[in-house]
Formats: C-alpha cells, structure tokens, sequence
C-alpha cells in the first residue's frame, strides 16, 4: 500500500493544478506583462504561496519561464498551423502575451532550438516536443 500523501504536499498540488487551469483554460499568459503577483490575485492566494508551487510542484525555476512555456507552446502551434501562414510572428508573439520580439526570439531559439522563421518552414522539433521537457 502506497503512504499516504502529507496534507501540505496535497494542497500545494491542487494548487498546482488551480495554476496550470487559469494558464491554460483562461489564457491568463496571454495577458501582456502578467506577474507574479497579478496571478497570485487572479487565484486568490498568497503570492509566496504561488511562487513556491511554480518552483516546487511545476518545476520552473522563475515566474518568466513557467509563463513562457504557455506562450511558446502557443505561438509554435500557430506557427505549424497553415491557417495563420500569413500573419506576421511578431503579430503571433504578442497575441500570446509576449512584450516585444527580442525576449520572444530569445526564449524562442532557447527553447525550440531554431529562430521562428525557421519553425514556421519546418525545421526544428515536431509539435510542442522541446516544451514538453520543460
């Protein structure tokens, strides 16, 4: 029989999933300048609270790369998506949440490998693969 889960440890993983929901299913990332403690607001939670489930239970080592995980993934499908061929990447990057194009380009190449324009034409790796590592 498996031990069972400390009471702390099953509440900072509900929260981590509270957090991964508003990410994900309200688009929170999208939100051009999103911090830390505007997340931890949105949530209702305490923001040390919040940072510590990001690092903790999510695995990221800051509040920017766990925000840029979403807002790369989305800005690599729209890229692989032949509907949004002809929309700029810059158009793309700041649709996602992105401020401007050098820190996207930046956390870009970091995370897939390839410049945008480069993905767009196929190089680099299929589909979300490099983000699903992070």
């Amino acid at each position: 029989m498996a031990p069972a889960v400390p009471p702390a440890l099953a509440l900072r993983l509900r929260q981590a999933e509270r957090i991964d929901e508003a990410m994900r299913a309200q688009h929170l990332y999208r939100r051009a300048g999103l911090t830390l403690s505007a997340l931890a607001d949105h949530l209702r939670l305490p923001e040390a609270r919040v940072r510590l489930v990001i690092h903790e239970q999510l695995g990221f080592r800051h509040f920017n790369a766990f925000v840029n995980r979403y807002r790369l993934a989305e800005v690599a499908s729209r890229l692989r998506n032949p509907a949004d061929a002809h929309l700029p990447i810059l158009s793309l990057a700041l649709d996602a949440g992105f401020g401007s194009i050098g820190p996207f380009n930046r956390a870009f190449r970091e995370s897939y490998g390839v410049t945008p324009t480069a993905f767009r034409r196929g190089m680099g790796p299929p589909n979300d693969e490099r983000l699903a590592e992070t």
